[in-house]
């Protein structure tokens, strides 16, 4: 036999007193409740097609908040470089509208229009006179 003492399960009854049967239909209600509760829990982890969808539902309820809260951030940002580019444009504006500026910018648009001519007619004046080489060499081949 053995050296421990513990009350068996008949002597553990012994000692008590006796309860009354609505007490113990109490109690084996309650343990019944208790005893479903961790059926459910046990049953829950055993699941794993149902923890795989909460997971992506977790997953996915996460990818939306991410998305509203970089969503707002840009549509912030877009607001400051909004009122950014009126502070610069109100800036430009008052200076294009100064006097001394005009004249300045008349004149490089005067020396870039004159750039360009020159080139597109040079270019032209070349091709002409390329075309009347290239008929005068042809017509010294021929005869």
């Amino acid at each position: 036999m053995s050296a421990d003492k513990s009350p068996t399960a008949t002597e553990a009854t012994k000692s008590e007193p006796a309860k009354d049967p609505a007490q113990l239909r109490a109690e084996i209600a309650e343990i019944r409740a208790e005893l479903g509760d961790t059926v459910e829990a046990l049953a829950a982890k055993a699941d794993v097609k149902a923890q795989a969808q909460a997971k992506v539902a977790q997953t996915k309820e996460q990818a939306q908040a991410k998305v509203a809260q970089t969503k707002e951030q840009l549509r912030e940002k877009a607001a400051q470089a909004r009122v950014q580019v009126g502070h610069t444009a109100e800036t430009l504006k008052a200076k294009s509208t100064d006097r001394e500026t005009w004249p300045k910018l008349a004149a490089a648009a005067g020396v870039v229009a004159a750039v360009v001519v020159a080139v597109l007619g040079g270019r032209t004046i070349r091709a002409r006179r390329a075309s009347k080489t290239q008929r005068l060499l042809r017509k010294a081949g021929r005869r």
